[in-house]
């Protein structure tokens, strides 16, 4: 980490403890406010230079004055945060992209802390961008941000999907608004040879899930017999398993998203699938009752864990799913399973799927440990980017 002496002396100075030097040193990018000397008053979003307890320069962060976490790091160093170095970061973004991401229209092109841009999220849907912000620092940035991008990328438009609660938390407003170009209704995008239909104005997340890209193409040259995409949401996984099984069987509570899983079936030709509208956790208990198997079962549920004090609760309904799913495969039938809570690790999750193996008195082997798509790439030293695991197995 680069210490030099005064930092930018443009810039107000927030001092850490011993504590909060320690933890800097992990090389976290947050910085939380009891690890601050002092709370002094400045505005939500300015940029300031941090210092040790000593004054010693530390980097440059977003400072929020509403959020338990205070500080975002920006740079470990003084160089000037002006376009040319939001430009920079943007370029070498949209260079790990275009390496890593392939056959696909659809895909992150920024991933907050991961890429430089703390608390900004932008995605593509076929050349339309949606851009969520979670920091009064870089909202105050925006502007400079959406040239930038209209520069490089040209988009049709460019959307602000500012509906995320967490914003809350940074005393940000909520709302959703197209401030460039026209955007469709829905946008068409395609995953290798599937067609998906995205409302990039209300979908989950920003329009799709994204992260899950390569864990269904994954699943792909797995898929057969009988299928059960469970927690179906808009059956981006049902349509990936659809041509190598002979029924798919989607589950999910949401009608609308029924629906256009649905019309996802009809864009691809598929007839092969049943949609029930029901909840997961009664189907699969109704299933195991009337003696009903498959040989392949996708569970990909919600955050069952959105804080710690989530977790118990979130152990037993993640215990519970996968148990009924091992009740319900076929031998030799694969399970593909997910948890996107971060607040449970991968090791607990293993541990937990393990135990509903057991429970349902059957063996199965690991066949392979997945996380997020590439586009979603994860800092060590940010475990919060860690979120998304997800197993495949096969039970004897």
């Amino acid at each position: 980490m680069k210490n030099a002496a005064p930092g930018p002396n443009h810039l107000q100075m927030v001092r850490l403890t011993a504590k909060g030097l320690r933890w800097r040193r992990s090389g976290h990018p947050w910085v939380y406010r009891n690890d601050l000397v002092d709370l002094p008053e400045i505005s939500a979003g300015d940029l300031v230079a941090v210092a040790d307890p000593g004054g010693r320069f530390l980097g440059q962060a977003f400072y929020s004055a509403a959020s338990r976490i205070a500080l975002r790091m920006v740079t470990a160093g003084d160089e000037a945060v002006d376009r040319a170095f939001w430009e920079s970061r943007l370029k070498r973004a949209l260079d790990y992209r275009r390496r890593v991401v392939a056959d696909t229209d659809a895909c992150r092109l920024i991933y907050g802390e991961a890429d430089g841009f703390p608390g900004l999220v932008v995605d593509s849907y076929g050349g339309h961008l949606a851009l969520q912000t979670l920091h009064p620092g870089m909202e105050r940035r925006l502007p400079e941000i959406m040239d930038l991008l209209v520069a490089h990328l040209t988009p049709p438009s460019l959307t602000l999907r500012h509906d995320a609660e967490v914003r809350l938390q940074e005393g940000l407003p909520l709302g959703v608004e197209t401030v460039l170009g026209q955007l469709p209704p829905r946008v068409e995008v395609r995953e290798g040879v599937v067609k998906l239909w995205v409302d990039v104005r209300t979908g989950q997340k920003t329009g799709l899930f994204l992260d899950q890209r390569e864990n269904r193409l994954a699943a792909v040259a797995l898929a057969r017999g009988e299928v059960l995409d469970a927690f179906a949401y808009q059956g981006a996984f049902a349509m990936h398993l659809a041509p190598g099984a002979q029924r798919v069987t989607l589950v999910e509570s949401s009608g609308p998203a029924l629906a256009v899983a649905q019309e996802n079936a009809s864009l691809n030709g598929y007839e092969n699938l049943d949609l029930v509208k029901a909840n997961v956790f009664t189907f699969l208990k109704e299933a195991v009752a009337s003696g009903r198997r498959f040989d392949f079962i996708s569970l990909d549920p919600p955050a069952f864990a959105k804080s710690r004090r989530d977790r118990d609760a979130a152990y037993k309904g993640y215990k519970e799913i996968n148990r009924r799913a091992f009740q319900l495969l076929n031998p030799g039938g694969v399970l593909v399973t997910c948890s996107c809570s971060y607040n449970l690790s991968e090791p607990e999750f293993l541990a937990i799927v393990r135990e509903a193996a057991a429970d349902a008195h059957r063996q199965a082997r690991l066949v392979e440990r997945r996380g997020a798509a590439k586009d979603h790439p994860a800092l060590l030293s940010l475990p919060e980017s860690l979120y998304l695991k997800c197993l495949i197995l096969e039970a004897e």
